[in-house]
């Protein structure tokens, strides 16, 4: 899609972003993370933080780039769906704050896939649940038939290897996923495939 900014490096090549789909983040350990927070009523938040090599990479334009592709998607939906909140460089790291309407306006902006809503409504947008789940608290696995018990339950679906906050407490993840607190979670960088986050 047109909109689709790279999110694993983050360049101005021939004075425009890179557009590449698919990309996970290198190892951010050294100097941040990039985050994803997921608020109950939809809104979506990311904090994308990057290596930024000033010398071969103008601040200004990528600035510019966010906000010309920024203004291009909510022109096309007719309203302001997507904002950036802040674009900071302070000692070669890249700080970029982006505010989505929704998890729908997530996905089409950066290609990455996230699902945020019932276990139910989940099914039926195509999420066959044929996957195995951990318990946070017991450690239990329970599998599609169990987890189509939690119909009513709010689950998080993504593709991107991220850090993620939820807006409750977490219960069931994929294997692929790493639980850092009641309700914060990480992706894996080493992993493919969907991730599966279940709350309470």
């Amino acid at each position: 899609m047109e909109f689709i900014l790279n999110k694993k490096i983050i360049a101005v090549a021939a004075l425009a972003v890179l557009m590449l789909t698919g990309c996970g983040h290198e190892d951010t350990d050294s100097f941040g993370e990039s985050r994803l927070n997921v608020a109950k009523k939809g809104k979506v938040t990311e904090q994308i933080v990057e290596s930024f090599d000033k010398d071969y990479y103008s601040l200004d334009e990528l600035t510019g780039e966010f906000e010309s592709r920024i203004s291009g998607y909510n022109d096309s939906i007719g309203s302001e769906e997507i904002k950036l909140k802040k674009i900071n460089l302070e000692n070669d790291v890249l700080t970029v704050e982006l505010e989505f309407s929704g998890p729908s306006d997530y996905s089409n902006f950066t290609g990455e896939e996230l699902f945020v809503g019932s276990v139910g409504d989940a099914y039926d947008n195509g999420y066959t649940m044929d996957v195995t789940l951990k318990g946070v608290d017991e450690g239990d696995k329970i599998g599609k038939v169990q987890i189509m018990g939690l119909i009513d339950r709010n689950i998080i679906i993504l593709s991107e290897h991220v850090r993620v906050r939820a807006f409750s407490d977490i219960a069931y993840v994929s294997a692929n996923v790493d639980v850092l607190g009641s309700n914060e979670a990480r992706v894996l960088s080493e992993s493919d495939g969907l991730a599966y986050i279940i709350l309470k």
